[in-house]
């Protein structure tokens, strides 16, 4: 499902301002959960080792942690290192993307609004998933 909002800015370089403060805030948590996702790998080697070492004397499959699920939130409890890599990991290739596409938008917004001097012109910002789709020039 998309979601879609509307922010309305009392000029243009207030938007250019808020879109670099979310780029940078964006590059530190990238950086965090990469750093994470470091700090994770020696645990998960292991841990997948050991996992391949018991599937050679078990006949049952390895084991997941199972999260708890509270309305549409899946809670999970001191999860197995390999489920916390999967999630951390589909996380920060998301927030890669995010990342990219946002400095994308900054660049065509910030060349538009300067180039064309609406710098101290209202605008209104469509965003669809946080993304700046549409940008709406009044005044």
């Amino acid at each position: 499902m998309d979601v879609f909002t509307v922010k309305m800015y009392e000029d243009a370089s207030q938007f250019l301002s808020e879109l670099d403060k979310q780029i940078k805030d964006l590059e530190s948590l990238v950086k965090a959960v990469g750093d994470e996702l470091e700090r994770l790998r020696p645990s998960l080697e292991r841990y997948r080792r050991l996992q391949d070492l018991l599937k050679k004397f078990s006949s049952e499959g390895s084991e997941r942690s199972a999260p708890i699920e509270i309305t549409g939130l899946q809670l999970y409890i001191d999860p197995n290192p390999m489920v916390r890599h999967e999630i951390l990991e589909e996380s920060y290739r998301h927030m890669v993307d995010l990342l990219s596409v946002l400095k994308k938008v900054k660049e065509v917004a910030q060349s538009v609004i300067q180039e064309g001097g609406l710098e101290t012109l209202r605008v209104s910002v469509q965003f669809k998933n946080g993304v700046p789709v549409k940008l709406i020039v009044t005044g």
